[in-house]
């Protein structure tokens, strides 16, 4: 009878009093102990009222109901094909709502709308995964922020791929804990494809420096990020990464030798040529002008490379000896490549001046890293000093 009464007197009440009138009736709804006879027309009062021409009715309806797991199913589905200030406090946080039915929502639907499913108290995997190919980076960054979200490693993979060249997305997967050195190595990639685009960029650097400095610079940082790698297995997923994508190039493998990362230089070794890493390290260790000669070839590495390689391999042997333990990485690379430079003086073959280059701008890379860092440290000691 209280019901009849209330669906007689929304006809003609005024819009505050339905929406105060409204919301109080949901949570009777949920809350209150009623007769199944009371409850049934309650309900139907609930689904009169998505009808309500004023969307302040509905959106007090949409706010009483949002959180509840007890709220009808057919309103709530109603709910979320409203206008957006009605379905956003539902889609953000209904238990109602299967991951099929919000799936459906992401796709064709506007910002406002993915950015409520991204904010929702829990997202399973399969709904990130559906989030991560079809939804804007704004609501995908809102998803990698929300702790309640369970992303797997393709779909984050999935993100690089699609907004890795937008710093805010970017931002927010690097500050991920954990996240794979594969995804991060895409995220520099997709960086240096960023700055190569700039309209500055392009308008004082040519097509092809811009292309030498972007790939050098990358270069540079999957190297620094392979010397980062926590253990072994994150190095042989870098490796694998730059293996599959075409980026285990001879100026990675020069790059990371003169910067002394042999362990990178193993591990691509062992990729590429399938030998144990037992083998590969023996040929490291006791390196000769053959044995270096056959593991270019077993490689498919030019064999020009090979002087260079051994001459690197050797000269870190010897330093490893010889400098002092506390010497900085910038030093121990500039010592590095200087010594691989003198092995070529003199060397009058046109087909190693791309190799003679390569490692000219390498030592003058790796000349001005180490003044940077000693300018670093003078500053540094000037401030202890004052």
């Amino acid at each position: 009878m209280i019901v009849t009464k209330f669906l007689s007197w929304i006809e003609t009440a005024p819009v505050e009093r339905r929406a105060e009138a409204t919301s109080a009736l949901a949570r009777a709804y949920l809350h209150s102990p009623l007769g199944e006879m009371e409850r049934d027309a309650a309900e139907t009062a609930l689904t009169v009222l998505l009808d309500d021409p004023s969307p302040i009715v509905r959106e007090a309806l949409a706010y009483a109901l949002a959180a509840s797991p007890h709220a009808p199913r057919q309103v709530i589905l109603t709910l979320v094909q409203d206008v957006e200030a009605v379905a956003i406090p539902v889609v953000a946080s209904s238990p109602v709502l299967l991951d099929s039915e919000l799936v459906d929502l992401i796709a064709g639907n506007s910002i406002a709308i993915q950015t409520a499913i991204a904010s929702r108290p829990s997202i399973s995997a399969s709904l990130s995964a559906a989030m991560s190919e079809v939804a804007g980076s704004e609501a995908c960054r809102h998803m990698l922020q929300n702790p309640g979200a369970q992303i797997a490693i393709f779909s984050l993979r999935r993100l690089a791929e699609r907004f890795g060249k937008e710093p805010e997305m970017r931002n927010a997967m690097l500050a991920l804990s954990g996240l794979p050195v594969d995804i991060r190595q895409t995220l520099i990639v997709q960086l240096g494809d960023a700055l190569e685009q700039l309209a500055l960029v392009q308008s004082f650097v040519s097509s092809d420096r811009r292309t030498s400095l972007v790939k050098d610079a990358c270069d540079k940082a999957t190297v620094d990020l392979a010397f980062c790698c926590a253990h072994g297995d994150e190095l042989i997923a870098l490796v694998e990464h730059l293996r599959l994508s075409g980026q285990l190039t001879a100026d990675i493998l020069i790059r990371g030798l003169c910067m002394g990362n042999v362990e990178l230089f193993v591990t691509a070794m062992v990729s590429l040529t399938s030998l144990s890493d037992k083998r590969v390290r023996a040929c490291v260790t006791d390196a000769s002008e053959g044995m270096v000669n056959a593991l270019c070839r077993k490689a498919g590495l030019s064999e020009r490379l090979a002087p260079a390689i051994l001459s690197a391999l050797l000269s870190y042997q010897d330093l490893s000896t010889d400098l002092h333990p506390s010497a900085s990485r910038a030093r121990f690379a500039r010592l590095m490549v200087d010594r691989i430079l003198s092995d070529y003086n003199g060397v009058a073959d046109d087909e190693m001046d791309d190799l003679h280059a390569l490692l000219r701008r390498f030592a003058t890379q790796i000349a001005r890293d180490e003044a940077r860092e000693m300018c670093s440290k003078l500053q540094l000691q000037q401030i202890d000093a004052a």
